[in-house]
């Protein structure tokens, strides 16, 4: 075997590899988009509020959801806390995460939230843990 059939022979080694790797990659992100697909629907948030969430993809910090909080109120309110549940198939939850809402929610508006969670999984349950009210005079 010669010099040059022994590089083609890596190079072709090389590239089969690579394909392998896309491939692979492909099926990850494809399964991930698939299973989180259900979870960027609307979220029950409790009371007169409701969640648009969805997985943070990025990943910057980690595994996050981020979205929208919805306020359906007739007030604006302030110090959200709200928790998202990470759920299986099932609906079961997997673990939980807690974060606050950015600024203050006007009345039948919204505000963007972002919360850390253990893991990514099927499903995401938003819900309000604890509010102010705020009073304008």
């Amino acid at each position: 075997m010669t010099r040059m059939d022994q590089r083609r022979d890596a190079v072709a080694c090389r590239i089969t590899g690579v394909r392998r790797l896309a491939v692979v990659l492909g099926l990850v992100v494809a399964a991930l988009v698939g299973a989180d697909a259900g979870a960027q629907d609307a979220t029950p948030a409790g009371g007169a509020f409701r969640a648009d969430a969805e997985p943070d993809l990025l990943g910057r910090r980690g595994p996050a959801i981020v979205g929208w909080l919805y306020n359906e109120n007739e007030f604006a309110v302030s110090n959200v806390r709200v928790r998202v549940e990470v759920l299986d198939a099932g609906g079961q939850p997997l673990g939980t995460g807690e974060g606050w809402v950015y600024g203050n929610v006007p009345a039948r508006g919204r505000a963007y939230f972002f919360v850390s969670v253990p893991r990514y999984a099927n499903g995401y349950r938003v819900t309000v843990v604890r509010f102010d009210r705020l009073q304008f005079e």
